[in-house]
């Protein structure tokens, strides 16, 4: 049960570090695309945002699918609904600060993210389970 909840805590630290750090390093490099609050509502910095989340949910999920004693996908998901329910409560308090559409395309991505993670540890670990034919005999 421990090594679960390390697995699944994480894959949510690698998300949250990687997302925040990058967020950081594009506010910082594109200044003019935000409003004194730190708000934008420049589409090509928000898809920008929902590609690179992406990527490092994804990612996240299958460290901890890979990470898991047991059940990649499982674990995956598990930590695709803490996320979900993360971005639900972020989305809810700051539903002002970007546009509708990328609020809802954020949600809708949450659960797919996390399933290509898991998926991507399920692929491996068949790869790495197959017998592997000798070439020498």
């Amino acid at each position: 049960m421990l090594r679960s909840i390390l697995a699944v805590a994480a894959g949510f630290v690698a998300i949250f570090v990687l997302s925040v750090g990058t967020d950081l390093i594009v506010h910082m490099q594109l200044p003019q695309a935000f409003d004194a609050a730190g708000h934008t509502s420049d589409a090509t910095v928000l898809a920008l945002t929902i590609v690179y989340v992406g990527i490092f949910a994804t990612a996240g999920c299958y460290l901890g699918a890979r990470l898991a004693p047991n059940r990649p996908m499982r674990h995956a998901l598990v930590l695709g609904l803490l996320g979900l329910a993360f971005s639900i409560a972020g989305t809810a308090a700051a539903w002002d600060t970007a546009p509708a559409w990328y609020h809802v395309v954020s949600l809708v991505l949450v659960m797919p993210y996390a399933w290509a993670g898991g998926r991507l540890a399920e692929l491996r670990d068949a790869r790495h389970a197959s017998p592997v034919p000798n070439a020498l005999a």
